[in-house]
């Protein structure tokens, strides 16, 4: 994109370094590369990399925010929000550290900032369950044990059929707090209910069921300063602090303000969530364990003084007792650029880029011992890579000896859009990664 001067309140030929130095902080948080264009007037030209997200921009002249910049998917908004979804919203994105985005509330998606807030009131009422005592108290509705001794000695013989005396485990918590997160929790609904058929919207109301089942009935009341516990728990900070968000409009659920909340996301580690979802649910497939990114990393031991990367972690894996897969995530454009130009006809950069990742993927087959070792860089499938039925593929084996190591570029899209579209993924897949032996 373009950033006119005019835009960002600023004049003059010489605008572009105090613009710069002003909005250093934002522009690095969304990996953004810029350069200079004087062809007719000086403006300059942002360059998306690996993050999404909103930021606000400053006058380099008064320092106040003037305009602000949003970085959407490169694979719409409904591919992230599917895979969002399909990994339970592992990744989420970094909320506030600025000022608000000025326009940004109503170009976001709900679901997406609405996903951190559920993840803070949830590890709220996790930490406040450890906090359950037990109470006792005359209903005339059944709750928790009832107490049928003493039931039978005072109620029954007083002749009170119906009054129950049930023990049961309940929170020990300012009831104001509780008041003020059913408030949100209903705000939040309210705002994904504008997208009830988008299937992340679906999923967090689910979510927000379940929230409302634990609260039980009770008061509802807005959020405020004055009537907010203070303590020093890290979780109650955190869910305090996005219970604020909600109450203040900060645009989270983009229908009751125009400014939203600057925010960023890694787009790679969606990816990579999104890889081991896909290679996990492709495991009984292939009768073989997934492993994660956990169980696999490898220390390297340096003697010396000297010392460099510490440890060697592919994103995920499949094994057996004979065989070996592992898999790493690389959210770049190399499949596409290989099968439209060709290893010759792709730039310097782009050949240096890709040979360091072909050497990652080598020196991952080292950290197993099987005869059978498959080695994959997993890409996003573009558009243009044909057929989607199977995805767009490549294999170069290495022998020596008995063992046997086949490095392997493979694309995946990004996000189902149908059942069917992940059946044919996994078959696709299925295929790909059998057995050499069995490929003919």
């Amino acid at each position: 994109m373009r950033i006119e001067p005019a835009a960002v309140g600023a004049a003059g030929d010489r605008w572009i370094d105090g613009f710069l130095q002003a909005n250093e902080t934002q522009l690095r948080r969304l990996n953004l590369r810029t350069e200079v264009e004087t062809r007719g007037g000086v403006r300059l030209l942002v360059h998306p990399g690996s993050h999404i997200g909103a930021v606000p921009l400053v006058s380099p002249a008064t320092r106040r925010v003037a305009a602000g910049l949003l970085v959407e998917p490169r694979f719409r908004w409904s591919a992230l929000g599917a895979v969002l979804q399909a990994t339970g919203f592992a990744v989420e994105p970094r909320l506030g550290q600025a000022p608000l985005v000025p326009g940004s509330a109503r170009e976001v998606p709900p679901w997406l900032l609405a996903a951190p807030v559920l993840n803070r009131l949830e590890a709220l009422l996790r930490s406040l369950r450890r906090g359950f005592v037990e109470r006792t108290e005359v209903r005339t509705s059944p709750r928790g044990r009832i107490e049928w001794t003493q039931w039978t000695q005072r109620q029954l013989a007083n002749g009170q059929w119906s009054r129950l005396p049930c023990s049961f485990p309940d929170l020990d918590d300012d009831p104001q707090l509780l008041s003020a997160i059913r408030w949100t929790l209903a705000r939040l609904e309210q705002d994904l209910a504008q997208q009830r058929d988008a299937p992340p919207a679906r999923a967090l109301s689910e979510r927000i069921r379940l929230l409302n089942h634990d609260l039980g009935p009770g008061p509802s009341q807005r959020p405020s300063p004055w009537n907010q516990p203070q303590t020093g728990s890290a979780w109650l900070a955190d869910a305090l602090q996005a219970m604020s968000w909600i109450a203040e409009e900060r645009g989270l659920g983009g229908a009751h303000s125009l400014d939203g909340l600057a925010w960023d996301l890694e787009a790679d580690q969606v990816w990579e969530a999104w890889v081991a979802a896909f290679v996990r649910d492709l495991a009984p497939q292939l009768g073989l364990s997934w492993v994660g990114a956990s169980e696999v990393q490898q220390r390297l031991n340096w003697q010396g003084s000297l010392s460099s990367m510490g440890a060697l972690i592919p994103d995920t894996g499949l094994r057996s007792a004979e065989r070996m897969i592992w898999v790493d995530a690389k959210y770049k454009a190399h499949l596409s650029l290989l099968a439209r130009y060709g290893w010759n006809g792709l730039k310097d950069a782009v050949r240096d880029a890709h040979r360091a990742d072909l050497h990652q993927a080598l020196a991952y087959s080292a950290l197993s011992s099987t005869d059978q070792i498959d080695s994959v860089l997993a890409y996003p499938q573009l558009g243009d890579l044909g057929d989607e039925r199977r995805p767009h593929a490549t294999l170069a084996t290495l022998a020596s000896g008995r063992r046997r190591i086949r490095l392997i570029l493979a694309g995946l899209p990004f996000g189902f859009r149908s059942p069917s579209q992940r059946d044919r993924a996994l078959s696709s897949w299925r295929k790909l990664l059998g057995r050499s032996e069995d490929r003919g």
